[in-house]
């Protein structure tokens, strides 16, 4: 990940640049910012459904990759990201579509300090070994009671390698999941099990998609379902948009 990290006058000093070390009563970082485009993986702590949930209700994941920044890591992998939901709407009768929305307002580091930020939807992904329990299966058809919630019907796709997206695992290790993608998505999952940096769309969940933003490059913010309710599971995985601090 790439991220133009703005050295405030209190703050974040980057070891290597001012030669002063990390320590434990360190204030929370100060002054990231991220450039345009600046992405995050990321996996679902807890099952959130919007039949269960209401604005304002606290979200929780864990980062899957490191954000650096100039060859410093400014998020490492594992870190929690804390969010809310902003927005759960049932579909009221059918036909309609279910909607729910959250978003991430911090990431939580070991040490104790917190870097803010603003996030949106760029792809989303079932988690991990779904493909494989479905082959087990048989596959899920509509999914569970009928289709009543999304759960994905994973068969092949495709996915893309670049250069920033490109695993350090050797190509004995590589591991590659095979999940149904929705109209329109590209990309995909690379050999590590995370979305690649340019993905777009969902991912092996069905009747699951991303309501379009009127600005493209800005993400989505709101999930939706073709079904009563949108149902994320545990494990669930995000490429989410970067932008520095909170938004309203």
């Amino acid at each position: 990940m790439r991220a133009t990290v703005v050295l405030a006058t209190l703050g974040f000093v980057l070891p290597g640049i001012s030669g002063a070390q990390d320590s434990a009563g360190q204030s929370p970082p100060q002054g990231v910012r991220f450039e345009f485009g600046a992405t995050l993986n990321s996996v679902l702590s807890d099952t959130i459904d919007a039949r269960k949930c209401k604005p304002g209700d606290t979200v929780k994941a864990k980062t899957s990759e490191d954000v650096m920044a100039g060859g410093i890591v400014v998020i490492p992998r594992g870190a929690k990201l804390v969010g809310h939901v902003t927005e759960a709407q049932p579909a009221a009768k059918a036909g309609e579509q279910a909607r729910l929305g959250f978003v991430f307002d911090r990431a939580d580091l070991k040490d104790g300090r917190q870097v803010p930020l603003h996030t949106a939807f760029y792809a989303l992904a079932a988690p991990e070994g779904a493909s494989d329990r479905n082959s087990s299966m048989g596959g899920f058809g509509g999914g569970f009671g009928g289709g009543s919630d999304a759960v994905g019907n994973m068969v092949s796709a495709t996915s893309r390698s670049s250069s920033d997206d490109a695993s350090p695992l050797g190509a004995g290790s590589a591991r590659h999941e095979e999940l149904k993608p929705s109209p329109g998505a590209i990309g995909g999952l690379n050999s590590k099990g995370t979305l690649f940096a340019s993905s777009r769309g969902v991912f092996g969940l069905e009747d699951i998609s991303l309501e379009p933003n009127t600005v493209p490059s800005s993400g989505s913010s709101v999930i939706l379902a073709d079904t009563r309710s949108v149902h994320l599971a545990s494990g669930t995985r995000m490429l989410l948009s970067l932008d520095s601090g909170s938004k309203p």
